[in-house]
């Protein structure tokens, strides 16, 4: 059986998204430490990863919802918690979102995987 699975965030695309964009915080809790709290979690999904680097907290998280499903999650969402939106990078199906309010910036990446699951 062939599952879908979207991934949050991934980590390649953040550096990438991070250089292209030339921000210098991915702290998505507006300077109050390395907190996810200000960023919203696509439900139904299971955080599969997290790590505080020197540029914030990168959480992972999977999900069956698909990739547009997720990304106008995102965008609605963050546009409620008064982030502005910058240009998405993509690339095929896979999207980096970035979202600005004030000192925070915040990279969603979203990345479809077909795995096959059992023999």
């Amino acid at each position: 059986m062939k599952t879908k699975y979207v991934l949050l965030p991934v980590l390649a695309l953040i550096i990438l998204a991070t250089c292209i964009s030339g921000c210098t915080s991915t702290n998505p809790s507006g300077g109050q430490g390395n907190s996810t709290s200000a960023v919203p979690v696509y439900q139904p999904s299971a955080k599969t990863a997290s790590v505080n680097t020197s540029e914030g907290n990168v959480t992972t998280y999977q999900t069956t919802g698909s990739a547009t499903q997720v990304a106008d999650f995102y965008k609605t969402e963050m546009a409620n918690r008064g982030y502005q939106a910058s240009t998405p990078v993509q690339q095929g199906s896979d999207v980096v979102l970035t979202f600005i309010k004030g000192t925070s910036t915040v990279h969603v990446a979203i990345a479809t995987i077909n795995a096959q699951i059992g023999p």
